[in-house]
């Protein structure tokens, strides 16, 4: 299933989620890096940065399901990456005169979440839709079919992303205002690519209920499957202690190298390749019939390899495990949204996955201030030894409670593996 053998609209999407992606990954070193290097903000106050990006998820996600579900999920897309262009081009002009104050990073990361949380439902609840061709009509598709076109939503994401960051360790020769007004384009382009999918509207019967109810029926249907119950409670952990720590130790530690913004996009670039090619390879080799099964068994190696950096690798050592832990972030992400995609009934797919995302980044805002806080006071490598118990217990309790262990998917469809 070669890139150009796919659906016109397909690939329209794949673009528009690889633009957004692009700008994510320059985010992601940009932001903390302004506010290490060129701020100079403790590591308590790191933390608050990064995650006042999302704790507006807490808030804002839920909506941005039920939004999804009711009006155009293309329109939505389009309209927050615009929101999204016009977050950076305030910092970048507001960096032209003066360096940032705590408050104003904080105010930035805030409104950079509020419009992701709109983003994420909308853009995901197109996967679907753009994968579907003329024959299809409303038949449901294949289980092989929407683990294949999500696998390249995530090569989409993991490659812009890498880009994105390859970009970033320019920031040194280049500065922040170059960077983030190359997000601004890259999400105009975006935008674009998501506004010509708005023929696709909304899913059926979805504008007709109200918001309160909307957002209750969502939760209702993940109390309704265990499944997908225990999926959200992972996630929820993985936000907690794998994305809170990512955020605030990785760079406290590449600080602590001594080699600049350069080094810490490489440990960034290093994890992101190791995403893309763990998704080239599920992409060649398939998800499997037992998803869930891999989900834990991605917790397990995570929890591994958190152990294995509390212990001080060297410089290349580090990098070495960033790309292993991309790897393993990569099969459990794309493994997760496949169950949702598969398992989630299409009225209410937006919602379940804005409750998916809010657990996650939820959680991750939580843990990111956790990370700073223990931070501060002791020595990153002990926050992540931790994170590695913590993680190994959890594997533990969801082996045993086994819905995700059971969990059997039926390759219906398997020729298109």
């Amino acid at each position: 299933m070669a890139f150009p053998a796919l659906a016109a609209r397909l690939r329209t999407f794949l673009l528009g989620y690889s633009g957004t992606s692009l700008a994510t990954g320059l985010q992601v070193v940009l932001l903390p890096w302004i506010a290490v290097a060129l701020v100079e903000l403790p590591a308590l106050q790191l933390g608050w940065v990064q995650a006042s990006v999302l704790l507006p998820n807490l808030v804002f996600l839920l909506f941005g399901g039920a939004l999804a579900d009711r009006f155009d999920s293309a329109r939505v897309a389009a309209l927050s990456c615009l929101g999204l262009g016009l977050c950076h081009t305030a910092l970048a002009y507001y960096l032209l005169d003066r360096l940032p104050s705590l408050h104003l990073l904080l105010l930035y990361g805030v409104s950079l979440g509020i419009c992701t949380a709109f983003l994420q439902p909308a853009r995901d609840n197109l996967v679907q839709r753009c994968a579907r061709t003329p024959e299809d009509g409303r038949a449901r598709l294949s289980e092989a079919r929407v683990q294949h076109t999500v696998t390249w939503m995530m090569l989409a994401q993991y490659g812009g992303q890498a880009v994105g960051m390859l970009l970033a360790s320019r920031f040194d020769h280049w500065g922040a205002e170059l960077l983030l007004m190359i997000q601004v384009g890259v999400l105009l382009a975006a935008a674009l690519f998501f506004f010509s999918l708005r023929h696709l509207g909304p899913a059926p019967h979805a504008a007709r209920q109200k918001l309160p109810r909307a957002l209750l029926e969502g939760f209702a249907e993940v109390k309704n499957s265990r499944a997908i119950f225990e999926l959200v409670l992972l996630v929820g952990f993985n936000g907690l202690v794998h994305i809170g720590v990512f955020l605030v130790v990785l760079p406290l530690m590449a600080e602590s190298y001594g080699r600049g913004a350069s080094y810490y996009a490489t440990l960034q670039i290093a994890f992101v390749l190791g995403t893309v090619v763990a998704t080239v390879t599920m992409l060649r080799r398939g998800q499997g019939d037992t998803p869930g099964r891999g989900v834990l068994m991605c917790l397990l190696y995570s929890a591994a390899l958190l152990i294995a950096i509390s212990f001080g690798p060297t410089a290349y050592g580090l990098m070495f495990l960033c790309a292993c832990w991309g790897a393993v972030a990569a099969a459990s992400a794309a493994l997760g949204k496949s169950i949702v995609q598969l398992l989630a009934p299409e009225q209410v797919r937006s919602r379940i996955i804005s409750i998916y995302q809010l657990s996650l980044f939820g959680c991750a805002a939580i843990g990111a201030l956790v990370a700073g806080a223990i931070s501060e006071f002791s020595a990153p490598l002990t926050t992540l030894w931790w994170a590695g118990i913590f993680s190994l217990v959890a594997f533990v309790l969801a082996w045993l409670s086994g819905a995700l262990r059971q969990l059997r998917i039926h390759q219906s469809d398997s020729a298109e593996n």
